[in-house]
């Protein structure tokens, strides 16, 4: 069956004896990942809609269900078919906001069904209904206070689609993704004939355990390679391994092998151009069991004794691996950038932690190592994320993988922070993107965790407690202030347009982190009147306060020590020129914050100007736009404009490709510069964008089709 024919004409239902939805972050993001590299192996933006059809289809695998009168209950297959539901709403939202309206409808009568006079959603759960129905139109909306750990889990898989959905998906491939999903994606339903029957299939398939899984059978393969002598101390040290691993999640003792593997065995490439994973790291995050047993001889697993020793090696790399899982939940500040790199959804950082750290390491050492790697992706991620670059998890663990080849061998820390900061040193974008930075419609998370470390970063300097952990925690107990209340009328004629308003309103210099209480309590006062509250809060914010500087001689101590008396200072008015002060201000505590030099070593890091006609940013196209320019079929400096609903918008493009909005934002896709001048969820950039050549105004993707018709690119 058909994405469209699962989710068409049925109300579906749990069974009382069905567990509710219990993925994670990571299962969502895998889904998501899997989705996508299956289709952009597919597609290509000359393809007209009808190519969709001849597009390679994709099995998700079976659900098994039975039907009682009007309700199709779901016996197994529950997390899919839920996350695809929600994928839907989030899907259709996106297509609204291209103005694809048909389709959208289409997605519509996935969503709900209507039956017997009454429309109610296709996965029909009551304390589902309207958390469905706000959960996407709402960029505040918030769980009500006693929600069920079900639904708080539906929520953070909402924040995935929201805050993690690829870019390349979100632009001008959004229908035709679409399309496939519904019509070339499939799933086999397995229909149980009663309720009885259901329940002993369910039992079958989760609690007898007759479907082995790549652990049990890479344990029956490992132990029967170890000769009888062995045997019972080796299954002792496996059981032992498992059990603390499973102690922490139930997905954590594959995860761990995966990632041991991948860190010490598979064949990574180390150059920076890939956009996928290598066959290897493929293959062991499938049936890794599998990938051992043909790649036996790679791993000297011959005699006994290699079997032997690969399971206590496994051990010894398991309590590591424990130590990176516990940092990654809880705030620890010795392994901070581990915890932060896990909020950021970078799921594969241990691997080149483990590929880095060897047997004879003490903690300390073992500590050093994982600091240092965490601290650069820390930094690639927080580069790339203000330059509009691919910043999402699953980039960065791509980023991750790549290290896992430069960092084998077990060097000293010394050394291994000698190739770390090569790494550094070899980044081709600095903070330059920090003078436009803001809140977009899809970088809420990004901009939280961006203003919570330079909160935390100013607070602790300051000889205040270490409030990293709250600054961050799910529940959002701090959230993000504007400065400027939503009042267009209160700053005329100073940005005269709705246009101007919204760049400098969202931009980072515009906006605090507050406790969410307090935050609320504020609503559209005007600045003059929140100074007296801000006052009372974080350094950051009480530092626009006229009175702050007095009598208070750690901050006096932390401003002068990093020469910030021009930008951390009061201001009695809060207009365009404020916002860009405090945006160089946030700038500057970034290059403090992420000082290369700090982490790796001021004599390893070279002082370096980033060059950013290096940078590509094809988004995953065939041909970028910078190739455009090259050949000549596009002017550097080029003028852009796009027209919707009787508005104008206008662009230039940079030298080194990037797009560059009349209120000086610039990005790194035409859908992204498209999404922020539209304030929309998605935008097809390719289509929405024309340049001004001469007396004509192609749309950029009909000079892209000439290029290639021409075989110029």
């Amino acid at each position: 069956m058909t994405i469209e024919e699962v989710f068409t004409g049925h109300r579906y239902q749990l069974d009382s004896y069905q567990r509710d939805f219990t993925w994670g972050r990571t299962d969502v993001r895998r889904l998501i990942e899997d989705l996508r590299k299956k289709f952009v192996d597919n597609w290509k933006l000359e393809h007209d809609r009808e190519h969709v059809a001849r597009y390679q289809p994709y099995f998700m695998g079976p659900y098994v269900y039975h039907v009682d009168a009007s309700v199709t209950y779901l016996v197994d297959g529950q997390q899919r078919i839920t996350t695809l539901h929600l994928m839907l709403v989030y899907l259709r939202e996106l297509l609204r906001a291209q103005d694809l309206d048909h389709d959208a409808a289409r997605l519509a009568g996935l969503i709900e069904t209507r039956k017997f006079g009454m429309s109610v959603h296709t996965l029909d759960i009551p304390e589902r209904r309207q958390f469905l129905d706000e959960v996407f139109k709402d960029n505040d909306y918030a769980l009500p206070e006693g929600a069920s750990g079900a639904l708080r889990r539906l929520w953070d898989a909402s924040r995935v689609f929201r805050e993690e959905f690829p870019d390349d998906l979100r632009g001008d491939a959004l229908p035709y993704f679409v399309d496939w999903l519904l019509d070339g994606v499939c799933m086999v339903g397995i229909r149980a004939a009663t309720s009885e029957q259901g329940w002993e299939m369910y039992e079958s398939m989760n609690d007898r355990g007759v479907r082995l899984g790549p652990i049990d059978l890479l344990k029956s393969f490992l132990l029967s390679e170890v000769d009888t002598e062995h045997a019972s101390g080796a299954a002792n040290v496996w059981r032992q391994m498992i059990s603390e691993l499973a102690g922490v999640d139930v997905n954590a003792p594959s995860e761990f092998i995966k990632t041991y593997l991948i860190g010490r065995y598979a064949q990574v490439g180390t150059g920076k151009d890939s956009d996928e994973f290598s066959e290897d790291v493929e293959k062991i995050n499938g049936a890794f069991h599998t990938w051992i047993k043909d790649n036996a001889a790679r791993m000297e697993l011959t005699r006994s004794s290699d079997h032997r020793r690969l399971i206590d090696d496994l051990a010894g790399n398991a309590r590591r691996y424990l130590t990176l899982a516990s940092a990654a939940t809880n705030y620890v500040p010795e392994l901070s950038s581990v915890y932060f790199n896990a909020y950021n959804g970078i799921s594969m950082q241990a691997a080149p932690i483990l590929a880095a750290i060897s047997p004879g390491d003490d903690t300390s050492a073992f500590k050093a190592k994982a600091k240092l790697i965490a601290d650069y992706l820390d930094l690639v991620f927080v580069r790339r994320l203000v330059n509009d670059l691919p910043a999402s998890g699953a980039d960065l663990d791509r980023e991750a993988v790549r290290l896992v080849g430069l960092l084998r061998g077990g060097a000293g820390v010394d050394r291994l922070r000698e190739v770390v900061a090569r790494e550094v040193a070899a980044l081709d974008y600095d903070f330059t993107g920090m003078n436009t930075y803001g809140l977009r419609s899809n970088n809420r998370r990004q901009v939280r965790y961006l203003l919570a470390r330079l909160t935390g970063y100013v607070e602790t300097s300051c000889a205040r407690g270490d409030d990293m952990s709250r600054y961050l925690d799910s529940r959002r107990p701090f959230e993000i202030e504007h400065i400027w209340a939503n009042r267009f009328d209160r700053y005329q004629p100073e940005t005269p347009t709705h246009a101007e308003f919204d760049s400098y309103r969202n931009r980072l210099g515009a906006l605090l982190l507050l406790q969410k209480s307090d935050n609320a309590s504020y609503q559209d006062l005007p600045y003059e009147e929140k100074l007296d509250y801000y006052q009372r809060q974080n350094h950051l914010a009480a530092a626009l306060h006229a009175k702050h500087r007095e009598r208070n001689a750690p901050f006096n101590k932390f401003v002068k020590q990093h020469k910030l008396d021009r930008v951390l200072r009061a201001f009695p008015k809060f207009d365009k020129a404020a916002i860009r002060t405090r945006q160089d201000l946030y700038r500057r505590l970034c290059d403090i914050i992420w000082d290369p030099a700090t982490s790796f070593g001021a004599s390893i890091v070279p002082a370096q100007r980033s060059d950013r006609s290096r940078t590509r940013t094809r988004a995953r196209y065939d041909v970028a736009v910078i190739d455009l320019i090259a050949k000549g079929l596009l002017p550097e400096g080029a003028q852009l404009v796009g027209r919707r609903r009787s508005e104008e918008f206008h662009a230039q493009v940079l030298d080194d490709g990037r797009i560059q909005v009349a209120s000086g934002e610039s990005f790194g896709s035409l859908s992204a510069a498209g999404e922020f001048v539209l304030q929309t969820k998605a935008c097809p950039g390719w289509n929405f964008w024309r340049a001004r050549l001469g007396d004509r105004e192609p749309r950029l993707v009909e000079v892209r089709r000439e290029a290639l018709e021409k075989g110029l690119v």
